[in-house]
């Protein structure tokens, strides 16, 4: 078997675990969350592909009106990922085709253009002309509609702009888009030739379409040719657009399908509309919403809109509304709903975690440099491994896990890695450019890149970089040898950060032994230096040397900040935890409100503490990963103890831990088709 093709045992396990947590179609569990009617009016976007306006994409209103336009470098289909970020067909180039991720789309400000800053170009090599694609939201996969090459491509939805294809399903004929349905694993393919071609099992089945069904609808015309596709999983109903012939203007047609799961052969669909009143000519994209049905009317510049596709006469039925728009090529509406806390944020202790995962710098010789605990910290539950000389570790919403690393292949430069997924899959795998991608090379800026966290809200990630001492800002899908979007300077090197987005305020843990903050810091981006400086004291006196802080977590609910002081890095048995409270307002010398050391820096004592160098917080207990005492640690309780020479209330034994990330239930939610969201089983 292939290197990077190892993943999809892990990733079958995966999908037959959720599918037997969703009980079928999953309508019965109750993490089931339907997206609320103020995201059903949410913007809607439209891509175009006219010889004037190839890559527009505009942002219309719930009107329907364009509030804004902006330049893509992609044409051809899209879909939005569950953070707002948009994966976008493109075969404007000659083939192999490519696709591009396109940052937050619905907040692009009109007139804008693609930013190489922003957003990230994934290659898409052995392909012909990519046209319409799916994402499967949890698996963090990307299928695409190959026309030319009789297949589907699955990409990871993280991959960069070396990445290869995870899997090629061969095709009887050319697909021009899909539909994906995650909590059944079943894909429909709206074909060329006419048909519409069903795949049950499709992930948990390796891709194959060997024992796919054929769905014919039956309206007794010679010309058919399928291009868009939706479904409704609620009724398992299909609504598929057909072109005809391209060449022509007026002899489009919409079916409406029932029992799309399990229907087979020819069927007569429960409703076919067609005929000049229908605007109908190269229907070539369409979207549901609850009942109402968007069409992307090509030939005839239009977008069209059913208010009640599912119900009504068939034949010559005009649209209920008809909106202009210059060669439409695709939709999608940006239904995103708000999801959990940023792992570095969570204070909420019914927020049930899953697991603790731990890099090693380095790791015993064969052994895996990421591990995830139970938070038992008892056993290992998955592994992998990046290679590299990994530092910290975060995780977004969607389950991408991000690392800073040194760069090997160029002395003093460092990088960022992006795994897809890997906080929630992928046991004993390894990175691949199939999937995961870096942030690399000289544009970067990047010379020893420590700490960070991914802000999901904002779409970005902040580096400490130790070596050039700053914050480095990137977008969250940049990719390759990209410069920062900015750079806040400071004049002390810094190791870690936490930035909270209730208060736009940025932590930054310095090695001098204070904390530098930022207030409003998205909107100043730190000009003009730090807006404040917390001095921990003890006693009335600051902390005395050696003193060096690494880990930092700013606990919201209680205006608190918890810090780890390695001492000094030499000295293995000098490392201490603080929490400095009232730390929102914090500025100068600040009294430590715990303090956990048993105040021997010639000896670990029972806290266990010598280099402390990061630190996650669940709401009320500590994770620490301490690397000279090759140790995960946990505290619980923190903000109630007495400090001092404190045990830890668990531990596990790991090989040069250097960074610790929590992992929340919610991450890599699954989203379906029919509006609705689900937790991880």
């Amino acid at each position: 078997m292939n290197r990077d093709m190892q993943w999809l045992t892990g990733l079958t396990m995966v999908t037959a675990l959720t599918l037997a947590g969703c009980g079928g179609n999953g309508s019965s569990n109750s993490n089931r969350q339907v997206i609320p009617p103020s995201a059903r009016s949410a913007p809607l976007l439209v891509m175009h592909n006219g010889t004037d306006n190839k890559g527009q994409i505009d942002r219309l209103a719930p009107n329907l009106s364009v509030e804004a336009t902006f330049q893509s470098s992609a044409n051809e289909g899209i879909v939005l990922d569950l953070l707002g970020n948009l994966h976008a067909a493109s075969d404007i180039t000659a083939s192999p085709s490519q696709f591009q991720v396109v940052h937050r789309a619905s907040s692009r400000l009109d007139g804008a253009m693609s930013n190489l800053a922003l957003d990230r170009t994934v290659a898409a090599p052995g392909s012909a002309n990519l046209k319409g694609i799916a994402i499967a939201h949890r698996a963090g996969l990307i299928f695409a509609a190959n026309v030319g090459g009789n297949s589907i491509e699955v990409y990871g939805t993280a991959a960069g702009d070396v990445a290869t294809p995870l899997a090629s399903t061969a095709l009887p004929g050319n697909a021009w888009d899909l539909v994906y349905n995650e909590s059944q694993d079943r894909a429909f393919l709206a074909m060329t030739n006419g048909t519409v071609l069903v795949i049950d099992n499709y992930v948990a089945g390796d891709f194959s379409a060997m024992n796919a069904r054929t769905i014919t609808p039956g309206d007794g015309m010679a010309v058919s040719n399928l291009h868009g596709i939706a479904y409704r999983a609620d009724i398992d109903t299909l609504v598929v657009s057909d072109v005809g012939d391209a060449a022509v203007a007026d002899d489009g047609k919409i079916y409406v399908i029932s029992s799309a799961s399990t229907a087979q052969g020819v069927v007569t669909p429960d409703r076919t509309l067609a005929g000049p009143s229908t605007l109908l000519g190269n229907p070539v994209d369409l979207i549901l919403e609850g009942n109402r049905a968007f069409i992307a009317e090509k030939s005839n510049d239009a977008l069209l809109v059913y208010n009640n596709i599912f119900a009504g006469e068939s034949g010559d039925v005009a649209p209920s509304r008809v909106v202009d728009s210059v060669k439409p090529e695709a939709l999608v509406r940006d239904a995103t709903v708000p999801l959990g806390a940023d792992v570095s944020d969570i204070d909420d202790t019914r927020i049930a975690i899953e697991g603790v995962l731990v890099t090693s710098n380095p790791p015993l010789m064969g052994e895996p440099d990421v591990v995830v605990l139970d938070t038992d910290l008892s056993a290992i539950t998955r592994s992998f491994t990046v290679g590299g000389s990994l530092e910290s570790v975060s995780v977004n919403q969607l389950g991408d896990v991000y690392l800073t690393a040194d760069d090997a292949a160029t002395p003093s430069t460092g990088m960022l890695a992006v795994i897809n997924r890997l906080g929630v899959a992928r046991d004993g795998e390894m990175f691949s450019l199939s999937r995961d991608r870096m942030v690399s090379g000289t544009n970067t800026g990047l010379v020893s890149p420590k700490g960070f966290d991914v802000a999901d809200e904002l779409g970005l990630v902040l580096v400490t970089d130790n070596g050039d001492p700053a914050v480095k800002v990137f977008g969250a899908q940049a990719g390759g040898n990209v410069a920062p979007l900015y750079t806040t300077p400071l004049s002390v090197a810094p190791w870690d950060l936490d930035y909270d987005p209730d208060s736009d305020t940025l932590y930054v843990a310095l090695v001098n032994g204070t904390v530098a903050v930022f207030d409003d810091y998205s909107a100043d981006r730190g000009t003009g230096g730090p807006d404040r400086i917390i001095v921990p004291t003890i006693g009335g006196m600051p902390v005395a040397t050696p003193t060096n802080l690494h880990g930092i977590v700013y606990v919201a609910d209680r205006r608190a900040l918890i810090v780890s002081d390695v001492g000094s890095g030499a000295n293995g048995t000098d490392g201490k935890l603080y929490v400095i409270e009232r730390a929102d307002r914090a500025d100068g010398n600040t009294p430590v409100a715990i303090s956990i050391d048993d105040g021997d820096n010639n000896a670990v004592g029972n806290t266990q503490l010598g280099n402390p160098v990061d630190i996650a917080w669940d709401g009320a207990s500590l994770y620490v990963a301490e690397k000279s005492q090759k140790q995960v640690l946990r505290f619980d309780n923190l903000f109630d103890s007495a400090g001092g020479d404190v045990t830890p209330d668990a531990s596990f034994a790991q090989n040069n831990p250097e960074s610790v990330v929590l992992l929340p239930d919610y991450l890599a939610p699954m989203r379906d088709d029919d509006g609705l969201l689900q937790s991880n089983p």
